[in-house]
């Protein structure tokens, strides 16, 4: 194993917590950085399967699977966004939504071992860099969704036109 693909490989979960924290910024505007923080770690602990996988810690039968582990699905993302949709609410469930599904993105984006992403529908492949890239900005675009209706929700009718005692106040535009 080259130097390049050892440090490409260790500095792997940095990549996937820098993709899932950009995927969901715009969800850290109004709701802080909790959201933050599921993204980072639903894409990030995912790869605890990968020594699980290759039934060893060391990094050369890791990065030689044929394939990456099946939890690296879609069914995986919808299960873990409901999961944490019922543990902490809508906002955190799209955050482990999109922070693992960037994951998927980005691994199914590579030339390296195939991802299964549509398993079991589906055979393991790459989608290209492309493809990853658009989905990685779909993502971004719907946690900006995500945030408008949950903040929508969130505030109560006429919020914008109240001060800060909850007083009617008129709007400032300067």
């Amino acid at each position: 194993m080259t130097f390049g693909r050892r440090v490409l490989a260790l500095t792997d979960p940095l990549v996937h917590a820098l993709i899932a924290a950009a995927v969901v910024s715009p969800l850290a505007v109004r709701f802080g950085r909790a959201p933050m923080v599921t993204a980072v770690v639903a894409a990030t602990a995912i790869d605890v399967d990968h020594p699980l996988a290759a039934r060893s810690v060391r990094l050369g039968p890791i990065l030689s699977m044929a394939e990456r582990p099946r939890s690296h699905n879609l069914t995986a993302a919808l299960a873990l966004g409901a999961l944490g949709t019922l543990a902490a609410g809508p906002v955190h469930g799209w955050a482990a939504f999109s922070g693992l599904v960037s994951h998927l993105l980005y691994d199914a984006g590579d030339s390296t071992a195939p991802t299964p992403l549509l398993w079991p529908f589906a055979r393991a492949r790459q989608i290209g860099r492309r493809r990853s890239v658009a989905g990685i900005a779909a993502l971004a675009l719907g946690s900006l969704l995500v945030s408008r209706v949950a903040a929508g929700a969130r505030a109560p009718s006429g919020a914008a036109w109240r001060d800060d005692d909850g007083a009617a106040a008129l709007p400032r535009t300067a």
